[in-house]
């Protein structure tokens, strides 16, 4: 059986951390590393350990401060900042959010207008702005794809491979911008990346690194060397949505703006071999046509009215063992039969739910086609 411990650190905000417990008794644990998202660890501590404070009494898990890494034989699995905590004596159930994570609700305190940049490029200075401030350095370090694509970050025309006529540059200022993360995700869809989030030993194993994976067009790769078959390492059947709702010809979408001057686009299939069905997408967050284009596009492929899947449990394999694979992978699943009348497919792994205390790992999973670059 591996071995897992679980270590707990003070983050001291300049780009350092100080180990505080390396053996915390976490229980009923969940180490969730994603794509595109946060992730984070939970568990439950019971009951109240006077070893789990500082030297002074102070509580050892504080909020924004305390930082806890799951290490599986050597191996940091995940990792997560303390943001809330739930004391049911004699329980402590511990929510810890992905480093990620740390850019919701977090500002920018200076004032940048962008009419033409990368977008991979632009998400990555959200990071360096914010470690520059004091008590906000966390000690990302940055790694896989460097850039994306050039173009109009606030951009009015449809097609961003089109000059625009009119230029509405993307602002990041003290006195609007007020939500770091947002930006970051609005950046990713404009490229689009791909991001994830790892933790590892440095060389000496004296300090953990933060490493912020960058992925353009794409994470990951698609695994012709492992397997998930159902009765061999997949637990149960997967179940498919076959239903109507996973069906739609025509998507328009609706972003900002009021009336006949609201943001919109639509994305449609010329010749589609059902009845023709319609989604309509509404989402004020959406500011530019290029924005909005991209988001039907993007709707309609998801909606192509194909089997998919969303989650498989499987347990610790030769054909894939924990630790083989990674989210951003694609890798085949070979099912038994059922009335979707799938029997193998191609998935793409969003993320990964790891239960210490169990040799079932749960996956979130969408097949793969609709999700490629």
């Amino acid at each position: 059986m591996p071995k897992w411990r679980y270590i707990a650190t003070r983050l001291n905000g300049d780009g350092t951390e100080t180990f505080l417990n390396f053996n915390v008794p976490l229980s009923a644990t969940e180490v969730n590393p994603v794509v595109n998202g946060h992730g984070g660890i939970k568990g439950t501590i019971t009951p109240e350990i006077a070893s789990l404070k500082t030297d002074d009494g102070e509580h050892l898990f504080v909020p924004w401060w305390t930082a806890i890494y799951a290490e599986e034989d050597g191996h940091i699995r995940g990792g997560g900042i303390l943001k809330d905590y739930d004391d049911e004596a004699p329980k402590l159930q511990l929510d810890c959010i992905g480093h990620t994570g740390y850019l919701v609700d977090t500002r920018y305190t200076g004032t940048k207008s962008i009419e033409r940049d990368d977008p991979l490029k632009v998400s990555r200075h959200l990071w360096d702005h914010t470690q520059t401030r004091p008590h906000f350095n966390l000690g990302i370090e940055f790694a896989g794809a460097d850039k994306s694509r050039d173009m109009f970050i606030g951009d009015d025309s449809i097609l961003p491979t089109q000059t625009p006529t009119k230029v509405t540059p993307y602002v990041l200022a003290y006195y609007q911008t007020h939500d770091l993360a947002k930006e970051f995700e609005l950046l990713a869809s404009l490229a689009p990346f791909e991001y994830t989030m790892t933790h590892e030993w440095n060389a000496d194993k004296t300090a953990i690194r933060h490493i912020l994976h960058y992925g353009y067009p794409r994470l990951g790769a698609r695994r012709t060397d492992l397997r998930f078959v159902v009765g061999e390492n997949v637990v149960e059947q997967p179940k498919f949505d076959i239903g109507g709702d996973t069906y739609a010809s025509d998507v328009i979408v609706l972003g900002a703006g009021e009336g006949s001057k609201m943001m919109r686009a639509e994305d449609n299939d010329p010749a589609p071999r059902r009845l023709g069905r319609d989604a309509v997408i509404i989402d004020k967050t959406i500011t530019t046509p290029t924005e909005a284009k991209k988001r039907a596009a993007a709707e309609r492929k998801l909606l192509a009215g194909t089997a998919d899947v969303t989650e498989i449990q499987v347990r610790q394999h030769p054909h894939a063992p924990l630790g083989s694979y990674s989210v951003g992978d694609d890798i085949r699943i070979e099912t038994a039969d059922g009335w979707s009348g799938i029997r193998s497919l191609w998935v793409k792994i969003l993320g990964i739910q790891i239960r210490p205390e169990s040799n079932v790992t749960t996956l979130q999973i969408m097949r793969a086609e609709k999700v490629s670059k």
